[in-house]
């Protein structure tokens, strides 16, 4: 396996952006022995790959060092792309930085640009764990013809949410007795452009972990993303929002996506 990490100036952000990138290797085995490298890796070879955003902590290494991702993805031959997405509720502020911009146009035209990466949509998935959740949701309504299909360990996708991403979210976190998330007070009006609109919708997995705080978050974004015409698939885990969850559910993402594809 390869693990490489790149920074390149983001202008979405205005700044030096981090992004980390994992490439599988051939396995070993009766069906590769005696095989040179140019017989495994042939010219133009492209890899399925998963676009992973991490949660309100940590940067692109956080995932890289907690979890087992890089097991996985090599048992089911993914790359995978871990970018840097700070802490900004992937908001698109029109006059400053745009964090969901960042990930579905630029993040993904230097990967694709860059690496032996499929452009197919059908090959890619775009992953997210918490906050990163409703952001990869977010991403693939912005970039429909990107990503074939999101999976959602965790967040929120809340009604209305065709009328303003955040300004939904906010309202049925109130509504319900939530406290929002201070930064929501803001993002508001920072939605990005949503185009999925007359688009074929990605294929959605929800996983929610019963025992996490915002459970029932979770449990309600798969009956809304129902209702907004989504084809869902949801795995409910007895489980805490913990690493060993996250690694259970990246398995049962690459499993999932293998048997839709």
């Amino acid at each position: 396996m390869a693990t490489l990490q790149m920074n390149f100036l983001s202008m979405r952000l205005g700044l030096q952006e981090n992004v980390t990138v994992f490439i599988p290797s051939i396995a070993p085995g009766q069906d590769t022995a005696g095989k040179s490298y140019s017989e495994l890796y042939p010219k133009g070879k492209k890899f399925k790959t998963l676009w992973l955003l991490g949660d309100e902590y940590g940067d692109d290494s956080t995932v890289l060092n907690y979890s087992g991702i890089l097991r996985i993805a090599e048992k089911y031959g993914f790359a995978v792309v871990f970018p840097c997405t700070y802490e900004k509720l992937y908001s698109d502020d029109p006059i400053g930085q745009k964090f969901t911009e960042n990930v579905s146009e630029e993040v993904y035209g230097v990967c694709m640009g860059t690496f032996p990466l499929s452009r197919k949509r059908e090959d890619n998935i775009i992953a997210g764990f918490s906050l990163g959740a409703y952001g990869a949701m977010k991403c693939a309504l912005t970039a429909p013809d990107q990503y074939g299909a999101v999976v959602m360990i965790g967040g929120a996708y809340e009604k209305d949410i065709k009328n303003g991403y955040f300004k939904a979210l906010k309202a049925n976190m109130k509504a319900n007795d939530s406290e929002p998330h201070q930064e929501l007070e803001w993002a508001e009006d920072d939605d990005a452009e949503l185009k999925a609109e007359g688009k074929d919708l990605p294929k959605v997995l929800v996983i929610n972990a019963l025992k996490a705080p915002l459970s029932a978050f979770t449990g309600r974004a798969a009956e809304n993303l129902k209702a907004d015409g989504f084809d869902v698939t949801e795995i409910v885990k007895d489980a805490e929002d913990d690493w060993y969850f996250r690694d259970s559910a990246l398995e049962d993402a690459f499993a999932w996506f293998g048997k839709e594809a």
